[in-house]
């Protein structure tokens, strides 16, 4: 099969597969079988649908059927024995797979006749393939706004010119190319190894290019392929907020995107793929998607989210207390305790106190930014921001939740800027970027240069 155009056909929500052969079988022991012709489509919605005009049918009945609507409760997600894998052989021979589908069965007892519809989230196939070196390459169906410095020639209106879409760098072993032409609808990432890549590593690279776009991204095609095998992956899109998006860390305006903006791809994809075990998200990724998906909402959600993806990634840096603090939190807590134990007249409130003292070893947030402070890995004055807009928003009082004057919201979002400021520094130090970064916390939206001058 010719994957590009099937992907392009995929792209412009064209895709229509005739099936001669549809095979849909319960993912447990002597469960339901069907098998017919039909076809898979787009809807209207861009999602993946499928019809079986079954032909034969094993363990099915249409009581089965109703026994099987009645297991499932109300509020519960569906258990592993009620999805249906699905397995295809289009018109021109091409074998197609899909897993974990809940099908729609329909009967009618008078003709005995059974028809079958449903959505399908992931289709896959493969086919023998003659790459000399390993292959990845990820479509998302959307442009993005990109550091591109490579020159292309096309065709318009007869005449033949450049344009900028292109660029090319090296990260992880593998040399990378990415491809968004304006009007394509397309962003392309490919990427090539002398050794194989993870199983996760695309999931990987989807990260790297939300983080510098600061965009929610997912790929939507998946091309990959080793020296004996191609397989191409199409994904029906996921629900996701319209127009989400945090500043990006350097601004698509400034020189110094164009400068280092692969520079940070390449930084950030190399931490999330060394530090990632045995997860679908990295947890750094997973709370900067989290915050610019709330960006999305109400202005309250948009300061929640933020504010809670800076406090859950602060929790992951490890910092050594200033001096010998340690030892003298060690001290107190154990005079705390010995004090405790006299109070024999308030034995109902010992066990609730220790546990506030012991509580003090934990690690905070607070701790930490202030610490990352000191070494200007993080903006001082920010942090007395994140405070504020964190306490005003994830733990309100009354007066947080009065009316706000129309003023007041410059000042909110003003907040709101500054822990974007200080949300992208902490991703800054644990990825080890050193370089400029767009402070849009401050009036015009200097670049400026990370580590800050912890002097200042």
């Amino acid at each position: 099969m010719n994957f590009d155009e099937t992907i392009d056909a995929f792209r412009r929500g064209a895709l229509d597969l005739d099936c001669t052969r549809m095979v849909l079988s319960q993912r447990k022991e002597g469960g339901e079988r069907y098998e017919g012709y039909g076809y898979i489509r787009q809807s209207q919605s861009d999602g993946l649908v499928f019809k079986i005009y079954v032909a034969e049918r094993e363990n099915a009945s249409p009581l089965a059927a109703i026994n099987a609507q009645l297991s499932a409760a109300v509020g519960k997600i569906h258990h592993e024995e009620m999805y249906y894998d699905l397995s295809v052989v289009e018109w021109g021979g091409t074998n197609w797979t899909a897993a974990r589908i809940i099908p729609s069965v329909h009967w009618d007892a008078s003709a005995d006749s059974v028809l079958i519809d449903g959505q399908i989230q992931s289709m896959a196939t493969q086919e023998e393939g003659s790459q000399k070196r390993h292959y990845l390459r990820l479509h998302f169906f959307e442009e993005y706004d990109l550091p591109l410095d490579l020159l292309s020639e096309t065709e318009r209106l007869g005449n033949r010119h450049l344009v900028r879409d292109r660029a090319e760098f090296e990260a992880c072993g593998a040399k990378f190319e990415v491809k968004s032409r304006q009007g394509s609808g397309d962003t392309v990432v490919e990427a090539t190894s002398d050794t194989a890549f993870s199983a996760e590593f695309h999931l990987r690279v989807q990260e790297a290019l939300q983080y510098i776009t600061g965009k929610s991204a997912r790929w939507r095609a998946k091309l990959e392929g080793d020296t004996a095998r191609l397989r191409l992956e199409l994904e029906a899109p996921w629900r996701r907020s319209i127009g989400a998006k945090l500043p990006a860390p350097i601004s698509s305006a400034s020189i110094e995107f164009s400068n280092q903006g692969w520079r940070l791809f390449v930084k950030y994809l190399d931490c999330v793929v060394t530090n990632t075990e045995g997860t679908y998200w990295n947890p750094v990724a997973y709370h900067l998607y989290n915050a610019c998906e709330a960006t999305a909402n109400s202005i309250d959600a948009w300061a929640v989210g933020v504010s809670l993806a800076v406090e859950a990634i602060a929790g992951l840096i490890a910092v050594q207390p200033i001096g010998d603090g340690n030892e003298r939190l060690a001290i107190f807590q154990k005079r705390m305790c010995e004090y405790l134990l006299q109070q024999k007249d308030f034995e109902d409130f010992i066990p609730r106190m220790k546990g506030s003292i012991e509580a003090m070893s934990n690690r905070r947030a607070i701790d930490a930014l202030h610490a990352l402070a000191i070494t200007g890995h993080v903006e001082k004055a920010y942090i007395a921001a994140w405070s504020r807009l964190r306490n005003a928003h994830v733990h309100p009082n009354l007066g947080d939740l009065k009316k706000r004057d129309p003023g007041d919201n410059q000042k909110l979002i003003d907040y709101i800027l500054r822990v974007e400021v200080l949300l992208r520094q902490l991703t800054y130090y644990l990825i080890g970027y050193d370089g400029p970064f767009t402070d849009y916390g401050a009036e015009k939206w200097p670049i400026k240069q990370y580590p800050l001058d912890s002097s200042c």
